[in-house]
């Protein structure tokens, strides 16, 4: 599986010469649905770039070993959830477009409670557009998950039929905050929207391997345990505890990151 990626030079002058993003490492568990605008430009400029690696990645590997994925559609749906300023959409969309040649056509709606990050993620998908091969709508959903009844909310206005559900680091914050009081975070979200997922459509998370201060308890577990405790199958993930990406920019040559990630399905 690839695990090293050169940000492609457009994202890359993009974000740092064009929006003004920072390179600055956070170490403490993250909550980016506070930040301000600096704060997300120093998000942009560090965590965005590892998350469009770890992405394009993945999904390049998944149309790698499963090439049928989205077979015969030319025009498929995918839902965000916590999507900030959505590394993760640019690194499916390019996997996407490189490997399944049908699909003319993304609909992508992201959910993201900090407006800053909805704001410089819609910047820098106009900028896609223009340079893709393929179309790409996308809907932006600035709404905050307090606790189960945002959650239940949300779920009445997500339509079914979803080709894919992603949520790339953004499920910690949610324990961080307690947002679900003290049960699994990573239960709720699958019970939530597995059933919005088509026949055969897939949900992809992706998360931190670290200790929750807050929890007490290692992400990766955390995670396995929340899927244990839904009807989900498993239709890939890294090998051991967690898997590391490296992606070169213009502020820092292999920068490395490490996440657990699960790809389910119904």
């Amino acid at each position: 599986m690839q695990n090293s990626v050169i940000l492609p030079q457009w994202l890359d002058n993009l974000i740092f010469e064009q929006l003004g993003a920072k390179y600055c490492r956070y170490n403490a568990d993250m909550t980016v649905i506070d930040w301000d605008k600096n704060d997300v430009l120093n998000y942009l400029g560090t965590y965005f770039p590892r998350s469009y690696a770890e992405s394009y990645c993945i999904f390049n590997e998944l149309f790698h070993q499963y090439p049928s994925t989205f077979a015969g559609k030319t025009d498929i749906c995918i839902f965000d959830f916590g999507c900030g300023t959505g590394g993760e959409i640019i690194g499916f969309l390019t996997a996407i477009s490189e490997n399944i040649r049908s699909v003319h056509k993304v609909k992508i709606s992201a959910l993201d409670g900090n407006f800053h990050s909805l704001r410089f993620l819609e910047k820098i998908v106009d900028i896609y557009k223009g340079i893709c091969r393929m179309e790409v709508e996308l809907r932006l959903i600035p709404h905050k998950i307090e606790d189960f009844y945002d959650l239940s909310v949300l779920d009445t206005i997500i339509p079914c039929g979803l080709d894919m559900f992603v949520s790339f680091k953004a499920i910690c914050e949610f324990v961080t905050k307690e947002r679900f009081e003290k049960q699994n975070a990573y239960t709720h979200i699958i019970k939530t929207f597995l059933p919005k997922l088509d026949e055969y459509g897939l949900m992809v998370l992706a998360d931190l391997t670290s200790l929750n201060e807050v929890s007490q308890e290692w992400l990766p577990r955390m995670m396995d345990a929340g899927c244990s405790q839904t009807d989900c199958q498993l239709l890939m993930k890294n090998n051991g505890y967690n898997q590391s990406f490296t992606v070169t920019h213009k502020r820092k040559t292999n920068d490395i990151s490490k996440i657990a990630w699960r790809i389910l399905k119904r």
